[in-house]
């Protein structure tokens, strides 16, 4: 009787031990799985901060390729001024050459002149033989700026600045004129432009506005108009044949030549 008892509690024990296997194990399992709750926890935040770096990268190469075409457009930029830049130098240079084609003017009416005026010595004298008279080319002052009415629309022309000395004889009277200096002009021969003298003493020089005789020595410049100048010009002082008043005699003209020098 008694080991059937003990039999049956057996029995019972090992029933027992089945079933709370069956339902889910003991309390040690149930502590073994705590790390894995734990480690599904801390995952999602490791995520998250690998998108916020991916993020931030992101950023950082938008901001580069700002940067970049900034700069580009920054040296394209200059690259434009400094074409402009050449552009105007350019037309500034053949504005120039233009100029310069066109000998001691800068306009076609030669009115104004980029370049100064060239002063050459010329140093002839002459001795007027009837009169006593001594008359000196002194120099010739070239390429002078011109408003005279013949240099409108005439590259070709020169205004000349003669300058002149007279010490005049004693036997007789009169004036040496300023219309007794000629030069040539292609062929003919051209006196003085009367409508200059204030152009003339305007640039600060002395008109030579004829030397009476009995006045003494005289100086000045005179200005002569050229319609076709060239590097050398060829002039000459000429007095007129004169009539002796009260008395029937003649005296016969008198001429002396001289050059002017290129400048």
């Amino acid at each position: 009787m008694s080991r059937t008892i003990i039999a049956r509690g057996a029995s019972l024990a090992a029933i027992t031990l089945l079933a709370l296997t069956a339902c889910g194990g003991t309390e040690d399992s149930d502590t073994e799985r705590e790390p894995t709750g734990q480690a599904d926890e801390q995952a999602p935040e490791q995520d998250s901060g690998a998108d916020a770096a991916d993020d931030a990268a992101d950023d950082r190469a938008d901001a580069e390729a700002d940067d970049a075409e900034a700069a580009e457009a920054d040296a394209a930029g200059a690259e434009g001024s400094e074409a402009e830049d050449g552009a105007a130098a350019d037309s500034d240079a053949a504005d120039a050459d233009t100029d310069a084609d066109v000998p001691g003017s800068s306009t076609e009416d030669g009115a104004d002149s980029d370049q100064e005026p060239a002063a050459v010595d010329i140093g002839t004298e002459f001795t007027d033989e009837e009169t006593g008279d001594v008359i000196t080319v002194v120099s010739a002052l070239r390429g002078n700026p011109t408003e005279y009415y013949a240099a409108s629309d005439n590259p070709d022309g020169e205004m000349i600045y003669l300058e002149v000395a007279i010490t005049p004889g004693e036997v007789y009277g009169g004036v040496v004129s300023q219309s007794d200096f000629v030069l040539d002009d292609d062929g003919d021969e051209v006196n003085y432009a009367a409508s200059a003298d204030d152009e003339l003493t305007a640039a600060g020089y002395d008109y030579f506005d004829g030397a009476p005789r009995r006045d003494g020595e005289a100086t000045g410049y005179i200005p002569i108009y050229v319609e076709t100048t060239g590097d050398t010009l060829t002039g000459a002082y000429v007095r007129p044949e004169m009539k002796v008043l009260g008395e029937d005699t003649t005296v016969p003209e008198f001429r002396g030549e001289f050059e002017i020098p290129a400048a």
